[in-house]
């Protein structure tokens, strides 16, 4: 029935949701190298297992290596910076006195301490939480990618075949995603580029 289908549905969605941005990387991926794919199947003749795991090679060296080495560097980063303890205490009680003295509030009070040390280990599950996330998803994309490329035609003929619209509507509508999929997949990377040698130089 519609209401235990339904129901299905969104246990199915709530279960995948860990893994959606695996799918959608690898789906983005797919449409940036999915005439690459035409070409080597169609007018080279290649096999397609062998031409999905060229093209998942590329995606691992060209997309996936590079965004592996940023978050690399940046956990570096946050693992080397040097905080000045004093000059930390130093604010934070300039801090906490001037609250006081406004609001009559205790900062330093033994409940707050208790709260703040409570929360620590949340954030440090947070964190490795958030790190094997990463790792998880990075290996769906490569999965997930790759036998894309393989049935990538007969996916999207299904995905045509769905769409509730005229022909004319369908093919302006897959049009308008390729699009958009294209320019944000390469203009934001290439923002963050520009705005990284401006804030360098």
């Amino acid at each position: 029935s519609f209401p235990t289908r339904r129901s299905s549905d969104l246990i199915l969605f709530r279960q995948i949701a860990p893994f959606m941005g695996g799918l959608l990387g690898a789906l983005t991926i797919y449409i940036l190298v999915r005439k690459q794919m035409m070409y080597l199947s169609d007018k080279r003749k290649m096999k397609r297992s062998i031409a999905a795991t060229l093209i998942t090679a590329e995606a691992i060296l060209c997309f996936l290596v590079p965004l592996s080495l940023v978050a690399w560097l940046l956990i570096h980063k946050l693992q080397t910076v040097n905080v000045d303890t004093q000059a930390f205490i130093h604010t934070i009680t300039q801090l906490t006195d001037w609250v006081r003295t406004q609001t009559s509030y205790d900062l330093f009070d033994q409940k707050n301490i208790s709260s703040v040390a409570s929360i620590l280990p949340s954030i440090g599950q947070f964190l490795m939480g958030g790190i094997s996330s990463f790792t998880v998803n990075i290996g769906v994309l490569i999965i997930v990618l790759y036998f894309m490329l393989i049935g990538g035609k007969r996916m999207e003929q299904y995905i045509y075949e769905i769409l509730p619209f005229n022909e004319e509507n369908k093919k302006e509508v897959l049009t308008e995603i390729h699009l958009l999929v294209r320019s944000n997949a390469i203009g934001i990377p290439l923002l963050a580029v520009i705005q990284g040698m401006i804030a360098s130089l």
